[in-house]
């Protein structure tokens, strides 16, 4: 059975009109298709919407799960699906309306609560923030606390200086460089090369280090993690130090896969390698995912520079505290499509 055909048949009986799940069924899979790959909006405008102005492929993503939760008004889940749409879109106050409408139908909800502290806080509303993390104490006490911990921890990565320097670093290693999308044609873009030499130069700087590289969407045949190995023991990095982790889509799978080898290749220090624009977001993820495994490895991170300078580097916006919180409240267990994407 399709993941699709699973959250259909999940609904009570009589919690909505059968005549209705054919329909329910397609504008899950257009939601989740012009999620992935996008496609032909105005088609999608004529063929599945009839009439509706669409303006990208996130506004088909919103508009079919906001049709499929009024025909099945009693699935949270396609609520949810909403609020994670509009979120990617930065439409914070309808994001904001959206889970209140969710603990409206369930004051139980403590993933629509949870979300409303870290809106108030990727906004910097302390007060806000206050409250909203005191009505999710009340749902959960200990939860609670977890997910402030989570937040603190984000807030004290984000103010960090970038580190530039390669590390030498004693006991078990494993240095983790993640990917970044290929050419059509199947080859490394210069922000992939960019991170490919740093990673270079830290494997050479601890020789005795594992090498994880982590990116699984394929262009002309081979994947991020393909190619990555490849460059790697072309320039001399024995194929016996490297691990190739080729099943992420995106930096949630890349973190999610990474933390699970690391599982049975543990190590006292885990070197992260990415892009300074991607590093703050990673790093917090990544360490989030380890916490949730009881690895103790320090994550120590390593950037490579993509930004004028590192002053620059060194800079935070709105649009990457939105995207740390997003992909945080992501890996600690809230589905940003419930059933179908986490």
């Amino acid at each position: 059975m399709t993941a699709t055909a699973c959250l259909i048949s999940a609904a009570p009986a009589g919690a909505f009109d059968q005549a209705n799940a054919a329909r329910i069924k397609q504008l899950v899979d257009t939601g989740m298709q012009y999620y992935w790959s996008g496609g032909d909006v105005k088609k999608a405008e004529a063929e599945v919407f009839k009439g509706i102005t669409l303006h990208g492929k996130y506004d088909v993503v919103e508009e079919a799960f906001k049709e499929a939760s009024t025909l099945a008004p009693e699935r949270l889940d396609f609520q949810y699906a909403v609020a994670a749409t509009q979120i990617i879109q930065k439409k914070l106050d309808d994001a904001q309306a959206t889970f209140q409408s969710i603990l409206g139908k369930d004051p139980t909800a403590f993933d629509a609560q949870s979300w409303l502290e870290a809106i108030a806080r990727i906004r910097g509303d302390e007060t806000g923030a206050a409250l909203a993390h005191q009505a999710l104490a009340g749902l959960d006490r200990e939860r609670a606390e977890e997910y402030r911990k989570r937040f603190v921890r984000a807030e004290q990565i984000m103010a960090e200086k970038p580190n530039f320097d390669v590390p030498t670093v004693p006991g078990k290693v494993v240095i983790v460089a993640l990917g970044y999308a290929l050419a059509d044609d199947g080859k490394a873009q210069q922000t992939l090369l960019d991170r490919l030499e740093v990673t270079l130069k830290v494997a050479e700087a601890n020789p005795t280090a594992l090498v994880m590289v982590s990116g699984g969407v394929p262009k002309n045949g081979v994947t991020e993690g393909d190619v990555m190995s490849k460059w790697l023991v072309d320039k001399g990095i024995s194929r016996d130090r490297i691990m190739i982790e080729d099943k992420s889509k995106d930096t949630i799978g890349n973190v999610i896969n990474a933390a699970n080898l690391l599982v049975r290749h543990q190590a006292d220090t885990v070197i992260l390698v990415t892009s300074s624009s991607h590093m703050r977001r990673a790093r917090t993820v990544m360490e989030d995912a380890l916490k949730q495994r009881d690895l103790p490895s320090a994550v120590v991170p390593l950037n490579a520079l993509d930004a004028p300078t590192q002053d620059e580097a060194a800079k935070i916006g709105a649009d990457e505290r939105l995207v740390i919180y997003r992909d945080l409240m992501r890996v600690s267990g809230v589905w940003a499509y419930p059933g179908l994407q986490q």
